[in-house]
């Protein structure tokens, strides 16, 4: 059984009757192979109170729909999973807006997901949790079925303790995560500070060797966890001749010998302003590569309900306008600003298009993107740009790697993938395939599942 937040699947309406469509990629496919293969259930929030069975031509499992109220939406959703968790996750409490009410809803709506999933839980072997949203969800489940094993995946940071403190309610989330066998990070340092968090705030025993935090006569296992990509999906979408044919459109597009790309959702941990702003200083700096090098900034709209959000599209907008009115000439434009969704056929093609990828979030769990921009390349010739800051930087070792603070070592690590010879591109690149192929989406779920239930998991295997 997975639990999430969002379901996998978003609703089409064709006329009078609608229809459930699969999202493609990423960690939702992977789960859907999943419980195609093994059957189950997956209980999320989609906006409809409908059960449907997946696949249609040959039901293997079912999808069920946690129905949640408008003031629960509000509260829980806008309120303290984006006000209140996402930017104390990111190491920013400076955002954070920590609100009684809210807190009251989140537990309301984890209590809710806890039921629904009990009920729906007499088929499976497992309950496989995902995320900050339902932080509070296994201590709730685990209280009505004892013996369930219960796994839970954080895909966002976690804080040191330092931060993570600040939060009014930080035991209670704490308690609630332990409720789990098994509770999966990205990166060993975020296991250190969670476990930090459970020894010097909880006051529990905590073995820093095998990752194991005792606690109400159980144990918890913690560990860390990278999540890879369906390497494969990417590989064979950019073989697609009608991918390439996309990428060279957009290569003619732009007109320049050197095309830098930078793709996030907007939002304020991606660092997009400091990657305008480091983009602006290498134009300062070297003006001998003015009208031959072009920014692809592509910005997916994200929560634009919340204020911050808002706040930053209009400061995007403005140092866009700025950098092109600075240094457009000739026909030539420096900046190519995309503010859009874009299915993943299309971005595969931006990435193809693309000779640097300049990704500089400011804290980021991992950064799928970076992992994208090299299953998807097909000549030896791509150079990844990427912030120490993201859980990705402890994998690809390969990658220039860049603080986003400091614009002129964004300026530099620019002009330094500029002028890399090609074998060292060549060399760089292979090393970072090699780290994405050894670690691929299939890898992550079954290594997960494998420390969770060891016995069903072999039996499976075989």
């Amino acid at each position: 059984m997975i639990v999430s937040n969002r379901a996998p699947v978003r609703l089409v309406r064709e006329h009078r009757h609608q229809r459930f469509e699969a999202t493609v990629g990423g960690v939702g496919a992977t789960f859907l192979k999943l419980l195609e293969r093994h059957g189950g259930r997956w209980v999320a929030w989609s906006g409809t109170k409908t059960r449907v069975v997946m696949p249609p031509p040959d039901p293997r499992f079912s999808l069920v729909f946690q129905h949640l109220t408008e003031r629960e939406i509000a509260g829980y959703y806008h309120g303290m999973c984006n006000r209140g968790l996402w930017p104390l996750m990111h190491f920013m409490p400076s955002r954070c807006r920590f609100v009684s009410a809210e807190w009251k809803l989140y537990c309301q709506v984890n209590r809710h997901f806890a039921k629904t999933a009990a009920s729906e839980a007499a088929q499976c072997d497992v309950a496989w949790i995902q995320d900050f949203h339902l932080g509070l969800m296994p201590a709730v489940l685990r209280e009505r079925l004892p013996a369930l094993p219960i796994g839970l995946f954080w895909h966002v940071p976690w804080p040191p303790e330092q931060v993570f403190k600040v939060f009014p309610w930080s035991h209670e989330l704490l308690s609630g995560m332990l409720g789990s066998n098994l509770i999966g990070f990205h990166t060993p340092s975020y296991v250190q500070h969670f476990l930090d968090c459970c020894e010097r705030m909880m006051g529990l025993a905590v073995d820093r060797e095998t990752g194991v935090v005792t606690h109400d006569s159980m144990t918890t296992q913690v560990g860390a966890f990278p999540l890879g990509i369906p390497v494969e999906y990417f590989r064979e979408v950019a073989l697609n001749e009608v991918v390439r044919a996309h990428s060279r459109r957009i290569r003619r597009m732009v007109r320049v010998p050197t095309v830098i790309l930078g793709v996030d959702r907007l939002d304020y941990t991606k660092g997009m302003i400091e990657r305008l702003l480091g983009f602006e200083r290498f134009l300062e700096l070297n003006p001998q590569y003015r009208r031959t090098v072009t920014l692809v900034l592509i910005a997916v709209p994200s929560r634009t309900k919340v204020a911050d959000y808002a706040l930053l599209k209009r400061q995007v907008d403005e140092v866009v306008g700025r950098v092109v009115g600075r240094f457009s000439s000739e026909g030539w434009v420096p900046v190519r600003y995309l503010y859009t969704q874009f299915e993943p056929r299309e971005l595969v093609a931006y990435y193809q298009a693309a000779d640097i990828a300049l990704l500089t979030p400011l804290r980021d769990g991992m950064n799928l993107v970076a992992k994208e921009y090299i299953a998807s390349q097909t000549s030896d010739s791509a150079v990844l740009i990427l912030s120490e800051f993201a859980g990705a930087a402890e994998e690809l070792t390969e990658a220039l790697l860049v603080n986003p603070y400091d614009i002129d070592q964004i300026a530099a690590r620019l002009k330094q993938a500029i002028e890399m010879p090609i074998e060292e591109k060549r060399q760089r690149l292979l090393g970072l395939r090699r780290r994405i192929d050894g670690n691929n989406l299939e890898h992550w779920s079954n290594r997960f599942l494998q420390s969770l239930v060891p016995d069903a998991a072999n039996a499976k295997a075989q």
